[in-house]
């Protein structure tokens, strides 16, 4: 049980690691959209597929490693979460295991609202984008208009051109 245990705390050391990467892969995120660089953001989309990628199979193995865990304590594995186990199993480990579920849990905290904050700087910058292109194309139009405001009329401002394909 104990060599379970030390696997254990190995994957959740390993996953505080990823999640603190992780985090600062957000804020470097949110700075790329600020700046509305496309290139980096790119990079760094990559770079969190990686790590999720990572963390999706440290749990995977965290998940073997508790079913492990709750067969050898003949229980089951279904309602055997980790605050239970440092309940249930007295182990020189669990000060360890509990620190690092409790890091987790606050990092896990931390990525939802960095999530949050970096999807709604998308949402402004999506809908700044867009007024941008309205004022853009309005002004555009107002320029190419033969109409003005005092209910004038202009001629157009568009020149013609012939050209002679003759050769």
């Amino acid at each position: 049980m104990s060599s379970l245990l030390k696997r254990l705390l190995n994957i959740m050391e390993k996953k505080v690691g990823l999640y603190n990467k992780f985090i600062l892969l957000l804020q470097e995120e949110w700075n790329c959209i600020a700046e509305y660089s496309i290139e980096a953001l790119e990079a760094i989309i990559h770079k969190k597929d990686d790590l999720v990628s990572q963390l999706q199979a440290l749990e995977i193995e965290r998940t073997r490693i508790m079913k492990k865990v709750a067969n050898g304590l003949k229980i089951s594995h279904g309602g055997l979460t980790l605050k239970n186990l440092l309940k249930i199993q007295k182990n020189p480990i669990n000060p360890r295991l509990a620190q690092s579920r409790k890091n987790l849990l606050i990092q896990i905290q931390a990525v939802n609202n960095l999530n949050g904050s970096v999807r709604d700087l998308m949402d402004q910058s999506s809908l700044s984008f867009r007024k941008s292109l309205v004022h853009l194309h309005s002004v555009g139009a107002t320029a190419s208009s033969p109409y003005h405001s005092n209910g004038q009329i202009e001629k157009a401002k568009i020149y013609s051109r012939m050209v002679s394909v003759d050769v």
